[in-house]
């Protein structure tokens, strides 16, 4: 695996939270939000839930193309900069009620893989249907970017580097 992979990886499975941007354009203008969310591959998708009311809710009604970031850092002792992160682009959407109750499982089962946890911090599927204010959504990735701390250290032009969808389908096992 190479390090780009496995860096799109790294990312995937240790932050849980990305920063997520919608665009209104009938307003001109866009968004962005931090969401908590569960990565899920083949394909390459990431998983979250929010109030329907929400600006970036409302937004993807209006235009389910987005983009977003989820990055790492930390100053190391040396002072330098620890930096890891993504950039993508990709589609957004309301999960469909027939695929309700297998997100509902799935996204609480990564989020709390301790039963009991699970059973005492998981809402129950019924905040999510009906007339509920909250809903889960899914952005299914288009394009993958990981940082290259070579390229920028080395003062090239561009320090992403692409990353082929087909090679994030499956997860590393632990």
């Amino acid at each position: 695996m190479n390090k780009y992979v496995q860096s799109s990886f790294d990312l995937l499975s240790n932050i849980r939270f990305f920063s997520l941007s919608t665009h209104d354009p009938d307003a001109d203008s866009v968004w962005s939000s931090t969401m908590f969310y569960i990565p899920q591959y083949n394909p390459l998708t990431l998983i979250w839930y929010s109030k329907q009311k929400t600006r970036h809710s409302r937004e993807l009604h209006i235009n389910p193309r987005v983009s977003g970031t989820i990055y790492s850092s930390k100053l190391l002792p040396d002072s330098s900069l620890d930096l890891a992160g993504s950039q993508f682009v990709g589609y957004a959407r309301q999960v469909p009620d027939d695929r309700l109750q297998e997100t509902y499982d799935y996204f609480f089962l990564k989020t709390y893989p301790d039963a009991n946890i699970r059973k005492k911090k998981s809402r129950p599927i019924s905040d999510y249907q009906g007339n509920a204010e909250r809903r889960f959504y899914e952005l299914e990735i288009q394009s993958w970017w990981v940082y290259d701390s070579d390229a920028w250290s080395q003062h090239q032009d561009d320090d992403r580097v692409q990353v082929p969808l087909s090679e994030l389908r499956y997860p590393p096992k632990d």
